[in-house]
């Protein structure tokens, strides 16, 4: 073989090498050999991601209401409670929406709703809460005999705390709602004729009366005591002249303001000065003077009103005050609206009927002076 032709097919013979080296597949790298910082699919890697980033804000109020419904630990409803004891009534109304959505049959729930109500509602449309619940048979009996116990004992604190203080305009108000729902209820349908009667609505009182049989002893009571005479004479007239009383009269010296009077009186020890307001049927106090009470003070609260004001209707609270004095006189039990301080600018609070109404009084605006006589029971 020449020179030539072993050149020749010593090239051929590299040429085939090279061309079978190149041409020969590659094998596919393994898992382990992927770099993991590169997933080789972007789909799958956004499908696990993707949760993490859009479900966690939706699923934190649905996870927050879970937690405290009735079989999760009892300190969930304690918290509630003591949120609600604070009043912090916003955050409390937030938990019960989201709790009675994921759960509107439970019993520990509702009752706590109950309190809720109870602490931002009128008092009347608190306790006929408490009777509606009294008709749903997830209750018990045990906690519907609880549920009208509660019921009738409030009805009977705040009949009695009124009663005394001599509130009927806020009694009526109190009871109305209640006797719709159970007329046929004696003690109710009595008191709040006697209320319309201490006003001298007695077309009203007659009303109410017409649910009681004819003959009927308390109805024929309150006839006898406060339907007018056939004169016309009344046993109610707040503004007898103090000339006709045969008793000492008492001048209590007031502070003039504008064209209105502030009577300097005390109020659980403490000086209060009270606008005179002879339009007000109840004595209204300063939350801030109501707040300086209290520090020293077990101070009863009976439950939530609306009271209408020259402002306009608002909600305010009527608490039971053991003791005030006006000049000389001590009066007990009175019952005392606790009005926000905006509406309380130029004094401590307003001197209304359910004070004035004890006493013949007189206004004497020349002197400025309060005439009182006490009225005998």
């Amino acid at each position: 073989m020449s020179r030539f032709a072993l050149v020749v097919s010593v090239c051929l013979l590299i040429s085939v090498s090279l061309n079978v080296y190149l041409l020969w597949p590659v094998p596919a790298p393994t898992a382990a050999e992927r770099s993991p910082e590169k997933p080789d699919n972007m789909e799958t890697a956004g499908k696990i991601t993707r949760p993490q980033v859009s479900t966690e804000p939706q699923s934190a109020p649905v996870l927050q209401a879970e937690s405290d419904l009735p079989d999760s630990p009892a300190s969930h409803i304690d918290t509630v409670r003591q949120w609600l004891e604070r009043g912090d009534f916003a955050r409390v109304e937030r938990f019960l929406i989201d709790a009675l959505r994921a759960n509107p049959e439970s019993a520990q729930l509702l009752l706590l709703e109950a309190d809720y109500i109870l602490a931002t509602e009128p008092l009347s449309v608190a306790v006929s809460h408490l009777f509606a619940l009294q008709e749903l048979s997830l209750f018990n009996r045990e906690q519907r005999e609880e549920l009208a116990s509660r019921s009738a004992e409030l009805i009977e604190s705040t009949i009695n705390a009124l009663y005394n203080a001599g509130d009927w305009d806020m009694l009526a108000q109190f009871l109305e709602p209640l006797f719709q729902l159970n007329s046929s209820d004696q003690t109710l349908t009595l008191k709040l004729a006697e209320a319309y009667a201490r006003q001298q609505k007695f077309t009203l009182m007659e009303d109410v009366l017409a649910n009681l049989s004819a003959n009927n002893a308390g109805a024929r009571s309150l006839r006898q005591r406060f339907v007018p005479k056939p004169s016309g004479t009344t046993e109610e007239n707040t503004e007898s002249p103090i000339a006709t009383q045969q008793e000492a009269v008492t001048r209590l010296a007031l502070t003039r303001y504008g064209d209105q009077y502030i009577a300097e009186t005390q109020i659980l020890s403490r000086p209060a000065a009270l606008l005179l307001d002879t339009g007000a049927s109840s004595t209204a106090i300063s939350f801030e003077l109501y707040r300086e009470l209290r520090r020293f003070n077990q101070i009863q609260v009976i439950g939530l009103f609306d009271v209408r004001t020259a402002g306009g209707p608002i909600r305010s609270p009527l608490v039971r005050i053991d003791n005030m004095t006006l000049g000389p006189y001590r009066l007990t039990d009175i019952g005392v609206f606790v009005m926000p301080e905006a509406a309380m600018q130029q004094a401590d609070g307003l001197l209304g009927m359910n004070v004035l109404k004890q006493f013949h009084f007189q206004l004497d605006q020349t002197t400025a002076e309060l005439l009182l006589v006490p009225r005998q029971e």
